[in-house]
This record gives C-alpha cells, sequence and structure tokens, in this order.
C-alpha cells in the first residue's frame, strides 16, 4: 500500500497575504481585489494584522446597506478578531477551524509572520495562487 500523500496548509494558500491600513477606503480594498484576483484583504494597524475584509463583506455591509464605497472606511466594515492557522497544519486541520468557526478564510502564520491566506477554494482545488499587489 502506498504511503498516503498529506498536504499542509502551505501548499495549497494564497501568497502572500495582501495587506492595507485600515484607514483605506472600502473603493481602495475592491480595486486591490479586482485587480489583484483575490476575494478578501488583510487589514493592519501599525503594520499588524487586525482583521480582514472580504467580497461578503463588502457586498452585505456596504452594498445592501447603501453606504458609499468611497468615504467608508475598511476598519469599519472589517470582521475582527482574526482566526489564524500555521504552515505546517494539515488541510485536515484547516476544514475543521473553518467548519467550528463558520468562516471561509484563514490567516496562515510561519514563524511568527503572516505569510498568506487559505481559503475553501484553495482546500477545493488543491491549488496555491500567488498574488501580485497592483499599486496605483
Amino acid at each position: 500500500m502506498a504511503a498516503e500523500l498529506i498536504l499542509e496548509v502551505r501548499d495549497v494558500m494564497t501568497y502572500p497575504a495582501i495587506m492595507e491600513e485600515g484607514d483605506a477606503t472600502v473603493a481602495k480594498i475592491s480595486k486591490i481585489m479586482k485587480m489583484s484576483g483575490i476575494g478578501s484583504v488583510v487589514i493592519t494597524e501599525e503594520d499588524k494584522p487586525v482583521g480582514i475584509v472580504t467580497d461578503r463583506d463588502i457586498v452585505i455591509k456596504v452594498i445592501m446597506g447603501d453606504r458609499d464605497p468611497s468615504k467608508l472606511k475598511v476598519k469599519e466594515i472589517m470582521t475582527s478578531p482574526l482566526v489564524t492557522i500555521e504552515a505546517d497544519a494539515s488541510l485536515r486541520h484547516a476544514c475543521k477551524l473553518l467548519v467550528e468557526k463558520g468562516i471561509r478564510r484563514l490567516l496562515v502564520i510561519d514563524a511568527d509572520e503572516l505569510t498568506g491566506v487559505v481559503s475553501l477554494r484553495n482546500i477545493l482545488t488543491g491549488e496555491p495562487l500567488h498574488v501580485r499587489k497592483y499599486l496605483f
């Protein structure tokens, strides 16, 4: 019987984690998501991760709330506290954590540094995604 290959979170995560300060507008974050082809941005305060904004947050909290994305700061709609997982954790453990917390993304930590994001899509496809941040 062949040995079973056990994938770790690092094998399928999206990297690097795209980060932006909490004072950025929702319009700016939306543009970053579109240009980078991602569904979330990690929000920082003094270079420390404090929250996450997802495309779903924007739809529910901004669009459905009839709020102006060009004036609204992302820190006002971010989800916090963050749920993290170690890069060497198994995908089975990541799935369990996603279900327990009722979320779709986990921030990936390696050597006490934020290195990426693992989403349900990453786990289902088994494919990592390297993201290029567009500056504008």
